[in-house]
């Protein structure tokens, strides 16, 4: 290459080339936007997979820095200071002050739910950007949380089974016997006795929800539906289970609650040992809500008074059983990521400190993971997604790898005071943005009661068979109570003749002991009487050999007066 043209290619402006800083403006080269860069994603993207969807929410503040603007279709952030170059952040949709949680809800999750597929929900931000608001809201404006519980137990109103026949257990499908059946639905009431009554909430909350939306009832023919729920929180590395019964009507300390290891079986990621609960209605998923938000780490900082000090995901798995023996497993997560901090802003020392440099460690690399895995889509490379770095990352492995569908909501305070930790925070969002999302293949799953089912058909001859095995299991089930009353006549019998026979040898041996002791008593008698004689005998002769000494002492002295 000669140097003219060594030359032509350096003076190509880039970021790499700048112009010189005394250039005009004007002539600056603008910064590229990602997401034009990388194309139209209705194009880029083969049939069959989805993009992630990010949306921004900008919290309302009295007085808002001219530094954020919304521009182009509404869906573009402008940032623009005056020590740096203004930057363009395009998002699925931006939410200001004038979006309702209603408005939050419609737009983030809308048909989701009802296109029946696996989902995760993030709320990304600084501390005190409005995350927790976003994703729980309070008891006037529900956030997308209680609007999901409503709108799942809407949709699945007719279908859901009274009792938990179906459960995962360590990320596999399997039918609970009678007795584990007994089992689980005495654990729940456990615990959904321990939440507390919540019935007024959930009516206030059911009225506002049903005033905003109109969810409708899909009835599934031949569908039995078990919906599961559990919540997990994860502070400072350590995974705690907030369902736990154990320790529910105690004041715990993080120390004292008991780590949970977190699993991977079959590319399914689980933890072990958490809690499962069998909700029927959204008012004991409610429940259950408030009561691990009870017991969620919370502490106060100088920039909220109220700061989440973890990671915390609460899991909705839905389950539906087929009556050709098909299982259809759906699992919702909505995790509320703790916010970002700077130490010069916050001030944090002690736990505080430790705790945010945790939270900034686990989010930094959860930001590594969606870059490698957007490399990953462009590049078609071997690069390795580093989500075993992190428990955060761990659980969110499925949708990192793109088998699960996920929404991010990124909150942002648009006010100077904040303008480099927003910066970060819109970085992180421009690379969710590109994670691909590929639906897996339905497969249909190798049950021990499958073929049971195999014979069935539509229509009437399904009922008939139906019919046949109820009939058959009430037989059964006589059988078996038959059985159980002559086991236990039987115990009886055996318990009685057992008592018997023991009542005899208590009577022999109390008989052999009373003689022995008699013989015993005799013969100390003997001996004792032996013993005093020998004693009398003894005696006797020492007070005679006395009574000598005394005579022959008075006679000597009886000789001497004389």
């Amino acid at each position: 290459m000669s140097r003219d043209e060594d030359t032509t290619k350096r003076n190509v402006l880039s970021f790499i080339n700048g112009p010189e800083p005394s250039i005009d403006r004007r002539f600056r080269p603008c910064p590229k936007n990602i997401f034009k860069a990388s194309g139209d994603i209705s194009k880029t993207s083969t049939i069959g997979e989805d993009r992630a969807m990010v949306y921004l929410r900008l919290r309302p503040v009295n007085s808002p820095s001219s530094s954020y603007k919304i521009a182009g279709m509404g869906n573009t952030l402008v940032v623009n200071n005056k020590a740096a170059m203004e930057k363009h952040f395009t998002f699925s949709a931006i939410f200001d002050n004038n979006d309702s949680q209603k408005g939050v809800y419609n737009k983030c999750i809308g048909d989701k739910i009802k296109l029946e597929g696996s989902f995760t929900v993030l709320t990304y931000g600084t501390s005190g950007s409005g995350k927790t608001f976003t994703l729980l809201g309070d008891d006037v404006n529900p956030g997308i949380v209680p609007r999901s519980i409503e709108n799942i137990f809407t949709l699945y109103n007719s279908n859901i089974n009274p009792h938990p026949a179906v459960k995962l257990q360590n990320a596999r499908v399997v039918i609970l016997e009678d007795e584990l059946v007994a089992k689980e639905i005495i654990s729940t009431h456990q615990v959904l006795t321990a939440c507390g009554d919540i019935t007024s909430v959930h009516k206030q909350f059911q009225q506002i929800i049903c005033s905003d939306h109109n969810f409708e009832t899909t009835v599934f023919d031949d569908v039995f539906v078990m919906i599961w729920v559990s919540f997990v929180e994860i502070y400072n590395e350590f995974v705690y289970d907030l369902l736990e019964l154990s320790a529910s009507n105690q004041t715990i300390t993080v120390p004292s609650r008991k780590n949970l290891k977190i699993v991977s079986n079959d590319g399914k990621v689980f933890v072990k040992g958490l809690t499962q609960v069998y909700v029927k209605n959204s008012l004991e998923a409610l429940k259950l809500l408030r009561f691990g938000l009870q017991r969620v780490t919370y502490a106060s900082t100088s920039i909220n008074a109220n700061s989440s000090r973890s990671h915390c995901i609460f899991i909705i798995d839905v389950l539906k059983y087929n009556a050709s023996g098909l299982i259809t497993e759906i699992s919702y997560k909505f995790c509320d990521l703790a916010g970002s901090e700077r130490l010069d802003k916050t001030g944090n020392v002690g736990s505080r400190l430790k705790e945010t440099q945790r939270i900034n460690t686990s989010l930094m690399i959860l930001g590594r993971c969606l870059d490698a895995a957007n490399n990953l889509n462009r590049k078609k490379n071997t690069e390795v997604i580093p989500y075993r770095e992190s428990k955060l990352t761990m659980l969110l492995q499925a949708p990192l790898l793109g088998k699960e569908k996920i929404v991010m909501v990124v909150n942002v305070t648009p006010t100077e005071k904040y303008y480099e930790e927003n910066l970060n925070v819109l970085g992180f969002s421009s690379i969710a943005k590109n994670i691909i999302f590929k639906p897996p293949i339905v497969k249909q799953n190798n049950l021990r009661f499958s073929f049971f089912l195999e014979p069935s058909k539509s229509g009437s001859a399904q009922n008939a068979y139906i019919e046949q095995l109820l009939e058959e299991n009430i037989l059964l089930r006589n059988d078996n109570d038959r059985l159980i009353n002559e086991v236990n006549n039987f115990q009886i019998r055996i318990n009685s003749e057992l008592l018997r026979q023991e009542k005899e040898i208590r009577n022999e041996l109390v008989d052999s002991f009373e003689k022995t002791l008699t013989a015993t008593k005799e013969q100390a008698e003997n001996r004792l009487k032996q013993e005093l004689e020998c004693q009398k005998r003894v005696f006797e002769s020492k007070l005679a050999k006395v009574k000598r000494a005394h005579i022959e002492q008075i006679e000597d002295l009886r000789e001497e007066l004389q």
